[in-house]
């Protein structure tokens, strides 16, 4: 029994590994592209409605390279636990790669909705950080996009993220 037991632990760590970023406990790339194509599906249901923001650090090279990696990390597991409290309930925050962070947002009205949520988000991130003696202050540049009909995961992406380098 107990073997058995293990063997169960052991793939319900080995599934949060390939669902799920170690580091900020955010859904990792993969699941979160997985989660937008599923989405964009249920938009095309009349009155079905989805935005995304795509997330950047600001000068998170500069964080590493002045204060260390370690300190970059508690920076991005600070701004992920932030950026989580700062959406609604059903809305999906994952981290695409470095510090990049796409937050899907189903059921929004417009795309002022989903700005007025990256707004919160901006807020909320901006707060200091104090990690090992130093305090860091954080922006985030972010993009803001709502699915057109027949869209595809990318296109929605690109947009966003064009969008965001406009902000930047």
């Amino acid at each position: 029994l107990r073997v058995v037991d293990d063997q169960v632990a052991a793939e319900r760590r080995l599934e949060r590994l390939a669902r799920f970023d170690t580091l900020t406990g955010l859904v990792n790339r993969a699941e979160v592209i997985g989660r937008l194509e599923s989405a964009l599906e249920q938009s095309q249901v009349p009155g079905a409605h989805l935005g995304l923001l795509f997330c950047d650090v600001d000068h998170f090279k500069k964080i590493n390279d002045t204060f260390g990696h370690a300190v970059g990390d508690v920076v991005l597991s600070t701004l992920a636990c932030r950026i989580r409290q700062s959406v609604r309930d059903g809305d999906t925050v994952g981290r695409t790669g470095g510090d990049e962070i796409l937050v899907l947002l189903p059921g929004i009205d417009s795309l002022d909705e989903a700005t007025r949520i990256a707004e919160e988000i901006r807020s909320s991130v901006s707060e200091p950080i104090y990690e090992s003696g130093v305090t860091i202050t954080v922006t985030l540049s972010i993009g803001a996009a709502q699915a057109a009909s027949g869209e595809t995961a990318s296109t929605i992406m690109a947009r966003a993220d064009a969008a965001m380098y406009g902000a930047k």
